[in-house]
């Protein structure tokens, strides 16, 4: 199956969208988004799942956090588990983000190479921010407060 991702940010102008075979992990992903993106992959990353009022509702990083690693879960568990809405946070330090959306599942394409990137608009945003940006998380009204790892029961 190929999975039909939508990118974009709070930058005006820019979105890209993405062929992705379904098999991919998240590393994978973030791989082929840094590339595209012409991003330094020696620097951390973060996806997070959201669910459907943009709430964080798990975290996947390099290293297992309590949710996992980026390389131990693929695109197809996440969409198996109705996960539609991602965030990768390619800037922590100036908590500067993607939002990733599934668009369509589609099958592969004879003669076509996947990952692939099906349209292009705009130019990336830079990996770094040369001065500290507003908190894109809050003009994406992605709740930002939100602890993945927080059930809401008190102890």
């Amino acid at each position: 199956m190929i999975y039909s991702f939508t990118i974009t940010t709070k930058q005006k102008g820019f979105a890209r969208e993405y062929l992705v075979p379904s098999d991919y992990s998240l590393y994978d992903f973030r791989r082929f988004i840094e590339n595209d993106l012409d991003f330094d992959d020696s620097q951390q990353g973060v996806f997070f799942t959201l669910d459907e009022n943009n709430r964080k509702t798990a975290c996947y990083s390099l290293f297992d956090t309590g949710s996992g690693a980026m390389d131990s879960i693929t695109l197809e568990a996440l969409v198996e588990k109705n996960t539609t809405k991602l965030l990768y946070t390619f800037d922590l330090f100036n908590n500067r983000s993607l939002l990733i959306e599934l668009l369509d599942q589609n099958e592969p394409e004879p003669r076509v190479h996947y990952p692939a990137v099906a349209q292009r608009k705009g130019n990336p945003p830079g990996q770094f921010a040369e001065t500290p940006v507003e908190d894109e998380l809050e003009s994406m009204q992605i709740d930002a407060d939100t602890d993945p790892d927080d059930d809401g029961e008190e102890e």
